[in-house]
């Protein structure tokens, strides 16, 4: 007999299996015995192929192994479930590294200089497509137009904010995609053209969806570029440790059609090694609130069957409003930084109830960005009436300000949350500009989630941030933006509890908790070999980057898909 097994064995592996979303208990009791976030621990695992036979002691497993076998010593090295991202743009993220980045220029005038010879680059005629950050630029400012005409007076430019709410184009670019000054400026539910006093564009537009004002304007997405953009971020990807992952806008770039066929082909040659899931935009999906809508299970129906093993559909997307570092987040009280705006709902309250709870009568799982705290009290109200999905939760992505009363709300009408804690590294200090003190305590309150049952999961919105897990573990643990200043005195997770939200949770709400999240019998061969067990490390030593933890190896359905075992 034959044993072309593969054993990890001296080592630690936090199996998730048998985990409880909060180990508060172990924390408050210190009883090593009882189960907590990181779930049932073991010393060895063999596997097959793709999948998991056995998880145990050294002993137990290392008896499996037969002449044929692998047999590994992780040396004191500790083994984890892949991580799952259940909020990332794969396809974006991937064709945003082809993009140059804004983010080296100190200025607004070190920026356009930078741009221009980025410009000067390209071949004639070519869109220029850029991304920025104003926050990182003394001004703290949008450029204008006539910045970028000046700039770049011969070509096409088009700015893409890192947040995804926001875009600046020159007037060329406007001309093209029909914005003149003449005109009427197109809007949608989620793109708002800005206009000077003369009512001429100002070249920002912002919003969830303002890129796509210039979707037709540019050239078209085609099948070696995707593949590419998909190549590049499964790369990253495995070099973070992420082993699924779900794109949480599906049509964003491209049309529905195109990007999941290529979705379906990257997963289907390996290309993108990742399994995946998808999130079509809801707009997308019904143009018209009253108009028809596929079932999930009709719209899957174009996923080829050589991936569907690979591929799933995880929920429809919706917007309820945009960012608060573009000012769009809709707020229940004014921006201290703009007195005169509270930001604005994607669309009218009414509609959004009404398309939350036809998609969910269609048997959807609706995901609703919802950041500002009047947006998410439109979700909550519009959610009253949606039916739930058999063995699924409706979600709010983001959910930044939850004030208490908001958290307890969440609870009673059985939703979940995707919370991205790099946002705060990133753009923490901005948010208190923004909000001030006394509202920054209600960002991403993770003691009050846990205390009130809510089930949330960690994610990254890459490439609004840098992606990788272990830096969103010292995230929000950190919980403080780039100045250092925390947002809020509230207890962190645990280390153990932050794994979790990055493992096990993540595969629950995207509906592949049976396939992902955990190690234990059966369950595919995804995993991450790291430098030691993150929750032997104190949790202030995670907050000040210190921690050491590193992903040395990542292992999608048996293959070694980054570093080495």
């Amino acid at each position: 007999m034959t044993h072309h097994y593969t054993v990890l064995h001296g080592g630690t592996v936090l199996t998730l299996a048998g985990a409880l979303p909060s180990d508060a208990a172990t924390r408050s009791l210190g009883r090593p015995d009882l189960p907590d976030a990181a779930g049932r621990r073991a010393t060895a695992i063999c596997f097959a192929h793709d999948r998991i036979l056995a998880v145990g002691s050294d002993a137990e497993v290392i008896a499996l192994a037969g002449p044929d076998s692998t047999v590994i010593d992780l040396h004191g090295r500790c083994l984890a479930p892949g991580f799952v991202d259940p909020h990332a743009h794969p396809l974006w993220e991937g064709l945003s590294a082809g993009h140059p980045s804004l983010d080296e220029a100190p200025d607004l005038r070190a920026a356009l200089h930078l741009l221009a010879r980025h410009a000067a680059a390209l071949e004639p005629d070519a869109w220029l497509v850029a991304r920025y950050d104003q926050g990182r630029w003394v001004e703290r400012r949008h450029p204008t137009r006539g910045e970028l005409d000046r700039a770049v007076p011969d070509r096409p430019v088009l700015l893409e904010h890192r947040s995804g709410h926001a875009v600046v184009a020159n007037s060329l670019a406007l001309a093209l995609a029909g914005i003149d000054p003449p005109t009427v400026a197109p809007t949608n539910q989620d793109a708002v053209v800005e206009r000077d006093e003369d009512g001429c564009p100002t070249g920002v537009i912002t919003g969830s969806d303002a890129d796509g004002l210039f979707r037709a304007a540019l050239p078209q997405l085609t099948s070696r570029q995707a593949a590419d953009a998909l190549r590049r971020a499964g790369h990253a990807l495995a070099a973070d440790g992420v082993t699924a992952v779900t794109d949480a806008d599906l049509g964003a770039t491209s049309s529905l059609a195109v990007e999941l066929a290529a979705y379906a082909a990257a997963v289907g040659d390996g290309t993108l090694p990742q399994r995946v899931a998808v999130m079509p935009g809801l707009v997308r999906l019904a143009p018209s609130a009253d108009g028809p809508l596929p079932a999930p299970d009709e719209w899957a129906s174009g996923i080829p069957a050589d991936a569907r093993d690979r591929l799933a559909v995880a929920a429809t997307k919706l917007f309820a409003d945009g960012a608060i570092t573009t000012h769009d987040a809709w707020l229940a009280a004014p921006y201290v930084d703009e007195p005169g705006s509270s930001g604005r709902p994607t669309m009218d309250p009414a509609e959004l109830a009404e398309r939350l709870r036809r998609a969910a009568a269609a048997g959807w799982v609706v995901a609703t960005h919802a950041i500002g705290d009047a947006a998410i009290a439109a979700v909550l109200s519009a959610c009253e009436g949606a039916v739930h999905v058999a063995g699924r939760r409706h979600r709010i992505e983001h959910a930044i300000l939850l004030a208490p009363a908001a958290v307890a709300a969440v609870a009673r009408a059985g939703l979940a949350v995707v919370l991205q804690p790099e946002f705060v590294a990133w753009a923490g200090d901005a948010y208190r500009q923004r909000l001030g003190d006394e509202r920054c305590t209600a960002i991403m309150p993770y003691a009050d989630l846990l205390a009130a049952g809510v089930p949330f999961a960690f994610a990254s919105d890459r490439p609004v941030t840098s992606g990788a897990p272990l830096a969103g573990i010292r995230s929000a643990l950190r919980h403080a933006g780039p100045s250092g200043r925390r947002l809020s005195t509230a207890p962190a997770p645990s280390v153990a509890e932050a794994l979790h939200a990055w493992t096990a949770a993540g595969a629950w709400l995207t509906g592949a908790a049976d396939e992902a999240g955990r190690l234990a019998l059966g369950f595919p061969a995804d995993m991450v070999v790291l430098s030691a067990d993150p929750t032997a490390v104190p949790a202030d030593a995670w907050a000040a980057g210190e921690d050491g933890i590193e992903v040395l190896a990542t292992v999608i359905r048996g293959a070694v898909a980054f570093g080495e075992l």
